[in-house]
């Protein structure tokens, strides 16, 4: 009864689109080259946590491209900005003073571009009123109308990205309970990327939340991986799995561990996946919780090296379309990092970074 109704009530009172048996996402058609369709793409999150002038956009943007592009090698970037669902119950996705603006994303996008990097789009959602913030909790009503704000909420960035040719725009991250099978959303989703595809005609994909692209709570044990990917073709993963593996472990074990991880998905959703997202502290213990990106306790660098490689190496094994290392914020200085333990800048994280490029080679 709830599909029903939200199938009836959306906002603006437009129905979804109707659509052809596959949409142009689940094709994966694209005017332009594909991100790691012929080799892995290196690529690095570069997070606005705000909105900010233009003239501090392009200061920003200029120093923290270049040393994307410079020091840690990086052959793509990941445009992330924030929009806010006020509740996770009700369909209001909004954009607010704290969003980066379309316009500023442009500029970002022309620096990169300027910069020789390929880009991607990736708009996260926060819901405030949650402990942690997480997409994932959201279960709105009416679901017609979520998708509906939603596609409104992205469409200044869509036509930006058709404007200046981004390669690929991750429509959604981490929604965990709009892609589960206890909810019928088969109309929902193709008719939201179908009129995704009417403005932009790069690549879309969708970044699935790892205990969905498993199909398995984070740190549980399975045989056999079974994803509950959306209809794209071109998928992405945000990978903060949960490993028993102790601080002192070896570069190569943290390897294994990885490669044995992935090696349980079906090779045919491996090529269509990028990890979109993946990060963790350089801290002693945080194998067990990669999430917990503000945790305290004793720094160890070679934590995060060793994730980082591992990520590399299996990219690279299993014929992935790419690695996004999460993250730079817009408004860093790299020349003077910050001390938190997740900051990679002037740490051996970045250099485990900038190895990555020979790795994917």
């Amino acid at each position: 009864m709830l599909l029903a109704a939200s199938l009836v009530v959306a906002s603006c009172g437009k129905p979804p689109v109707p659509t052809s048996s596959k949409t142009a996402a689940e094709l994966g058609t694209s005017e332009w080259r594909v991100l790691g369709e012929s080799q892995p793409v290196l690529g690095v999150d570069l997070y606005a946590l705000s909105n900010y002038s233009t003239a501090e956009v392009e200061a920003d943007g200029q120093r923290t491209l270049a040393y994307i592009k410079n020091v840690l090698k990086a052959d793509a970037v990941g445009i992330v900005w924030n929009l806010y669902a006020p509740s996770p119950y009700t369909d209001a996705v909004k954009v607010t003073d704290a969003t980066l603006s379309a316009s500023n994303v442009g500029i970002l996008t022309r620096i990169a571009i300027q910069d020789h990097l390929l880009v991607e789009y990736r708009p996260l959602i926060l819901v405030p009123s949650e402990p942690d913030h997480w997409e994932g909790t959201i279960s709105p009503y009416p679901l017609a109308g979520w998708f509906n704000n939603y596609y409104q909420a992205e469409l200044p960035y869509l036509k930006m990205a058709q404007q200046l040719g981004v390669s690929e725009f991750v429509t959604g991250t981490e929604l965990h309970k709009l892609n589960i099978n206890g909810l019928n959303l088969s109309p929902l989703w193709p008719s939201f990327f179908a009129r995704v595809s009417l403005v932009y005609h790069g690549v879309i994909s969708y970044s699935l939340w790892d205990g969905d692209y498993f199909g398995s709570a984070p740190g549980t044990s399975f045989q056999v991986a079974r994803p509950v990917p959306l209809p794209v073709k071109y998928l992405g993963m945000d990978m903060y799995w949960h490993m028993n593996l102790p601080a002192t472990a070896t570069t190569a074990e943290v390897t294994a561990s990885w490669e044995t991880l992935f090696g349980k998905v079906p090779p045919s959703i491996l090529r269509r996946t990028a990890i979109d997202e993946m990060g963790i502290q350089a801290r002693a213990g945080a194998y067990a919780d990669p999430q917990d990106l503000g945790a305290p306790g004793l720094r160890s660098e070679q934590v995060q090296m060793n994730w980082f490689t591992a990520a590399c190496a299996t990219v690279r094994r299993y014929h992935m379309r790419g690695v996004f290392f999460f993250k730079v914020d817009l408004t860093d200085n790299p020349a003077h990092p910050a001390t938190s333990l997740s900051t990679f800048e002037g740490q051996e994280g970045a250099g485990a970074i900038s190895e990555c490029s020979k790795i994917l080679g």
